[in-house]
Formats: C-alpha cells, structure tokens, sequence
C-alpha cells in the first residue's frame, strides 16, 4: 500500500522540485500548470469551451498546455461509483474529443462501454450478493433482534462484498488504464 504524505510533504517537495528547475523547465511546468486551471475549470463549468480558453493564451508552450489538460481530463475518467459521477465522466470524455480530435473519437466510445459494462457488472454483483445475505440471515431485515454469531456474519460478508469489489474494480481499472494511456499520447 503506497505511503500517504500530507499537503505540506507535498508542497515542500514540489518546492524542493521547482528549486531545481532550470528557466526552461519551469516555464514549460507554468503552461502545464496553466493547462490543468483550464481544464478544471472547464470540468467546473466556468469554462464552456476548451479551443475558445486555449485561444486566450497568449504566447503559450501549446504542448505544455494540452500536457496539463490532458492530466485533468483523464484524471476525471473513472470508473462511476455512483451515477451522480457520470456528469463529470462525459465532460472530461467531450473535452478530450474537443482537444484531440479524431483520436479521442475513436476512443471514447470503447470507454463508455467498458464504464456502462462496469455499472451493468457491479450492480449484477452486489444484487446476487444482496440475494446471498438475505439467505443466509434468513430474510432478516436489519440488525434489530440478531444475536452477535448474526452480527459477525453480516461483517463476514460485507468483508466479502468489499474483496468481490475491489476484484471488480481491479479487473476494469485494468482495461481502461491502456485506453486513458493512449489518449495521453
């Protein structure tokens, strides 16, 4: 499991990393920069069009630029965990084909599926589960009236459904991690 470092371990070796930049390196890492605020931006919706917000750059490192849009965008392309996330899925998905043309257009329908398929997957799953526990405890609703050997099991199995999860999650993270790289490209 990777170590978690707090905001100012970050900071301080991003500071530590600018430092060591030389003049150019840190104005190509100002565009990137620069890229990823518009691309958040246009995810937040204070921005409508990405070609219309990279026009209003003036003298830019074009491919730093799309560098920092492309992170942001493909950093908002995930497997939906609820369906509230699919807003945000389709605007970093538009945005892509915005500012890569032909190449996202190809691409992007195959991610929808692969997500559409992971919904369709997950909830498959967890509704076979639900019908598991309802067998096991005996179509008890709620833990009102079991006793502690009930109560161990319901956390058995929800320790079961958070592994059949993270198998799930694994196997379609797996599939999309090589179509979010090639769009990087």
């Amino acid at each position: 499991m990777g170590e978690i470092r707090s905001a100012l371990e970050i900071a301080l070796e991003k500071a530590e990393k600018l430092g060591s930049m030389d003049k150019e390196e840190l104005n190509r890492q100002k565009w990137v920069d620069e890229g990823r605020r518009i691309a958040a931006a246009y995810i937040q919706g204070r921005e409508d069009n990405l070609q219309t917000a990279l026009s209003k750059l003036e003298d830019p490192d074009i491919t730093a630029v799309l560098q920092g849009v492309t992170d942001v965008l493909l950093r908002n392309v995930m497997l939906p965990r609820d369906v509230s996330q699919w807003d945000t899925i389709r605007k970093a998905l538009n945005g892509l084909v915005e500012i890569k043309g032909s190449i996202a257009s190809q691409v992007v329908p195959q991610i929808e599926q692969l997500l559409r398929t992971y919904e369709q997957t997950r909830d498959q799953y967890q509704q076979q589960f639900k019908d598991q526990i309802n067998q096991r405890m005996g179509g008890a609703q709620g833990a009102y009236g079991m006793d502690a050997s009930e109560l161990q099991a319901l956390a058995a199995l929800e320790q079961e459904w958070n592994n059949i999860s993270a198998q799930i999650n694994e196997q379609f993270e797996q599939q999309l991690a090589p179509m979010k790289e090639y769009l990087r490209g």
